[in-house]
């Protein structure tokens, strides 16, 4: 019994007292009874509502969602029943929210590991969940976009009536979009049955590659075509006026045979480095690495090239460092590639000015730079600048495969080195490529 009780137990036998000294016993009597039946109530709720408002509270308490609530002091009687019972189920609770918590995480987890934005939508096309590659390619935190419509973080009408079909009559659609910068997705979206809440997955594959690799096989048809079709056409020519009668004339007969064996010349050359670059990304050219003075090799495609820069009035300068030394490459690769970037520095640069071959040692790589003060390139040629056939406009007519860079990135990659090149319009370009031999 609690203190509480205790006073109003004597409080009543008190009132119960003075009632036997005031009064008769019959009315003693029948105070005596209402006394006992208070104390009887006092008694009840000692022993059985207040520890039923304990259990009450405490399922309220779960109900609000803290399953960690529990009645630690057991009531005795059956309120005691009732808060184990009601202990256990809290403990159920618990576990299984934690599971649940547990798979949710783990769902999440395995989402923000994917490469691909992945967006889970509620039947109303509202943003419920997106991982991490989807905030970073769009730009928008989830936290910003929860319950949101999916159109105000991508307003395309294919990704839309996607969704709309996946919501309402549960297809699966798949559609290509472009975003800004030339992006290219593919974008699936998925109804999900039984997922609670999550009522469309929608997944974006980057077809950014995909698209560019398709665009450069394009070009390289194209550009193969143009360059057999030049000379083929020319050769055609020669032909056909020789057959017409310029045979007989002997000195016009000897320039048209000396034109058709300029044509013959480019075709083989280009039929020889097509054969070279294609020899070299299968890998079925090995390299032929020997001890090779760097200095000597580069001196000697210098050497090579200073007639041409010289009829084309250009100052042709070398920069070796010293300690260039001798490292262990196949020269002849390494010579075509600086033979490569010389010829081209000397036939886009105008009369009177400057082209530099440079070439140091630097953190166990040897690197070699080809400056020039030509026309320049511009900066959105510059990325694809090393692809096969690929030409800037002012270069269309100078001739030439387009194959010589293309060689060139594929003759240091495959020593392990890389290619760059920076340049600015009408200021000039300096292409250098970086080759590492260790000490």
């Amino acid at each position: 019994m609690t203190a509480n009780h205790l006073r109003a137990f004597i409080v009543v036998s008190i009132v119960a007292v003075i009632a036997v000294t005031l009064a008769g016993a019959g009315i003693a009597f029948l105070i005596g009874a209402i006394a006992g039946a208070a104390i009887a109530v006092l008694l009840a709720t000692a022993y059985l509502l207040r520890p039923l408002r304990v259990v009450r509270d405490n399922a309220a308490h779960i109900a609000a969602g803290d399953f960690g609530a529990r009645i630690r002091q057991r009531p005795p009687g059956p309120a005691g029943q009732m808060a184990d019972a009601l202990n256990r189920v809290a403990e159920r609770f618990e576990e299984q929210m934690e599971t649940a918590s547990e798979g949710q995480s783990r769902l999440a987890a395995a989402l923000n590991s994917s490469v691909d934005p992945v967006s889970a939508l509620d039947r109303e096309g509202r943003i419920l969940f997106a991982n991490v590659a989807f905030e970073e390619t769009f730009g928008r935190r989830l936290e910003a976009v929860a319950g949101k419509p999916f159109a105000y973080v991508l307003a395309d009408e294919d990704v839309i009536d996607a969704i709309r079909a996946s919501r309402e009559q549960g297809l699966r659609k798949i559609s290509v979009i472009e975003q800004p910068g030339r992006r290219f997705f593919q974008v699936v979206t998925t109804p999900i049955a039984g997922g609670g809440e999550w009522a469309v997955l929608i997944v974006f594959h980057d077809l950014t590659d995909v698209q560019r690799t398709e665009q450069i096989r394009r070009d390289f048809v194209a550009n193969v075509s143009h360059e057999l079709r030049t000379p083929l056409a020319a050769l055609k020519s020669v032909v056909e006026t020789l057959a017409g009668g310029a045979l007989e004339d002997e000195s016009v007969a000897h320039e048209f045979l000396r034109r058709a064996d300029a044509e013959v010349d480019r075709l083989v050359q280009l039929v020889e480095e097509l054969l070279e670059l294609s020899r070299i990304e299968s890998g079925d050219q090995p390299l032929t690495l020997r001890e090779t003075d760097v200095a000597a090799l580069l001196a000697e495609a210098a050497e090579r090239l200073r007639p041409q820069a010289e009829r084309a009035n250009l100052n042709l300068a070398l920069e070796l460092s010293a300690d260039l030394g001798a490292a262990r490459i196949d020269g002849a690769r390494i010579e075509r590639a600086a033979l490569n970037l010389l010829h081209n520095a000397i036939k886009f640069t105008p009369s009177g000015g400057k082209v530099t071959l440079a070439a140091w040692r630097d953190d166990g790589s040897i690197v070699v730079q080809v400056r020039d003060t030509g026309a320049g390139i511009a900066q959105s040629d510059l990325s694809r600048i090393f692809e096969r056939f690929y030409k800037v406009d002012q270069s269309r007519a100078s001739g030439g495969s387009g194959l010589g860079l293309a060689l060139v990135k594929h003759a240091v990659e495959a020593h392990g080195g890389s290619v760059h090149v920076e340049s600015e319009q009408a200021r000039g370009s300096v292409f250098s490529f970086r080759i590492p031999i260790g000490d």
